[in-house]
């Protein structure tokens, strides 16, 4: 069956309510889809139609981050709303939102599904490898997989259309530097990189972006700052990528990390691992560095703090918007119900 976007109705369920998650909600809503979330902790106040932490908060608070453990949680609880939504709605599809939760979706035989997984649901090793196994099964089962990355789509044993998730280029995007500075409370007299994620999160390594700012510290004249930023509204990050010198990315593994195309947005230099798509993103780019090696981090961060520019990344980061984003996923939506 075919249908135009303003006729389409789709259950949209996830892991949770990342904000990568939410802009992909917002921006198919503008582009006239109709779509109801299942997700658990919203990362914006308000939420969609089951956002908010309201069952178990203790102790999902107490193991969050990456511990499988906590996304079991969280997809356990999901699977009543999953269902009763699909059978009781009259929805076109479901689409998943990672692997943590493809399951789930397949629980319910109503709807065709679209997967989209996000990185380490393929290429990580969570339950000792459980979780990639099982997200590659449920990706065959599926009508249409989306992934953020070749690198996601080789792991596949089925085909899967690569579209990153995309950025808001309005609310991104470059301003006075000094002002910024002001705005966050950093010294203008010292140089500030970026670190956008918890330490605790292991395949980030800031035990790698610290020493690497050190070693950095220690080979040019300025003082060099690590500025670890993890807790901030997402609406204030532009000042913080405004304010900062360059953004680090020791990354292990990725899919197609949103912290490097809201920095290029903002014509920050980068300096990452070659992890996910940052080839891709960063390969045409002025004064932004992909690196093989830790030392390369080193040396890649200094010639940024050496050049005192800023990058051309906004230039190319258009490709990846959040209105391509959502026309493309529109056009997976319209061509499964063609089926």
């Amino acid at each position: 069956m075919a249908s135009d976007a303003s006729s389409l109705k789709v259950l949209q369920v996830s892991s949770a309510g990342m904000e990568f998650f939410l802009n992909q909600l917002d921006i198919l809503d503008e582009l006239g889809v109709d779509c109801d979330a299942v997700y658990t902790g919203d990362f914006r106040d308000g939420g969609h139609v089951y956002g908010g932490d309201n069952i178990h908060t203790g102790l999902l608070n107490s193991i969050a981050g990456h511990n499988p453990v906590y996304y079991a949680i969280r997809g356990s609880i999901l699977y009543p709303q999953i269902l009763k939504s699909s059978l009781v709605e009259d929805y076109d599809l479901v689409h998943i939102n990672s692997g943590v939760v493809a399951p789930l979706g397949l629980g319910q035989p109503q709807r065709p599904v679209v997967m989209t997984f996000w990185g380490d649901d393929v290429l990580g090793d969570r339950l000792g490898g459980l979780q990639p196994k099982l997200t590659k099964l449920c990706a065959t089962r599926s009508d249409h997989v989306i992934v953020r990355s070749q690198e996601m789509k080789d792991a596949l044993p089925c085909d899967a259309t690569i579209i990153p998730s995309g950025v808001d280029m309005s609310l991104f995007s470059p301003m006075d530097q000094v002002r910024a500075q002001e705005a966050v409370g950093w010294d203008p007299d010292e140089r500030h990189v970026i670190f956008p994620y918890h330490p605790s999160n292991e395949k980030k390594r800031y035990p790698v972006a610290r020493e690497t700012v050190e070693r950095v510290d220690e080979a040019v004249d300025e003082r060099v700052r690590l500025q670890v930023v993890d807790d901030v509204d997402f609406d204030d990050m532009p000042l913080y990528y405004n304010a900062a010198d360059a953004l680090l990315m020791p990354s292990l593994r990725e899919g197609s990390p949103n912290t490097v195309k809201e920095a290029m947005a903002c014509n920050l230099p980068v300096v990452s691992t070659e992890a996910g798509d940052t080839r891709t993103r960063l390969g045409p780019v002025d004064n932004s560095y992909v690196c093989s090696t830790d030392s390369e981090l080193v040396d890649g961060l200094i010639a940024v703090l050496e050049s005192g520019a800023r990058s051309d990344g906004r230039e190319f980061v258009e490709e990846v918007s959040l209105e391509r984003m959502g026309e493309r996923i529109l056009s997976i939506y319209e061509s499964v119900l063609e089926q």
